[in-house]
């Protein structure tokens, strides 16, 4: 969970100890030495997290892909290589992805994932990917897939639809892994990952 604050520290630590060594080269009097490494460590936490702000510009937020192949690779992000028409919403903790896949390239995708942890993924079978399209989900039921559908993909405006199939994926037995939603009928899909 430290992950993103390792690269602000290090460009922080980094840039401290060249401004140090300069001032203290251009200063050479011990007292002022001492004024300057006092003025570093009171203003290193606030330098870090300035320097997070930026760098969290540049790694979070929305970005749109035409293929999977465009993703950056940081070893986070795992997308099937045939998805397209990507909108990615990345963070420190996670992410969202809206795409598009046939269903038989998101099923293999699926099982290639499982089987990276299959000490992990046991309780799966081919139930899942059967369509509930024809299914008739009561009122109370479909109200609650519509707030969990909401509540993992905050400020999107992607909508649930109840043809929706769900499959999970596990990747760390402290909780990591992703929920797939995907429509049959058109494609669509869905993933809210999380990295612990």
């Amino acid at each position: 969970m430290l992950a993103p604050l390792v690269l602000p520290f290090q460009i922080t630590v980094t840039a401290f100890a060249v401004l140090w060594c300069v001032g203290a080269l251009t200063l050479r009097k011990p007292r002022r030495i001492a004024w300057l490494s006092l003025a570093a460590v009171l203003l290193f936490i606030p330098s870090c997290a300035g320097v997070m702000a930026i760098v969290d510009l540049q790694r979070y937020g929305r970005f749109d892909y035409a293929t999977a192949s465009e993703i950056p690779d940081d070893g986070y992000i795992e997308l099937p290589a045939t998805a397209t028409d990507i909108t990615l919403y990345r963070n420190g903790a996670g992410h969202w992805a809206k795409f598009a896949i046939d269903l038989p390239s998101l099923r293999s995708w699926i099982y290639e994932r499982r089987s990276l942890r299959p000490d992990l993924n046991r309780h799966h079978d081919d139930d899942e990917w059967l369509s509930k399209a024809s299914e008739h989900q009561r009122p109370d039921r479909l109200e609650l897939n519509q707030q969990i559908f909401g509540d993992r993909f905050p400020e999107t405006g992607w909508t649930y639809d109840p043809s929706m199939l769900q499959v999970q994926v596990s990747r760390s037995d402290r909780g990591g892994g992703y929920t797939v939603w995907h429509v049959p009928s058109t494609g669509e899909t869905y993933i809210s990952a999380g990295y612990w």
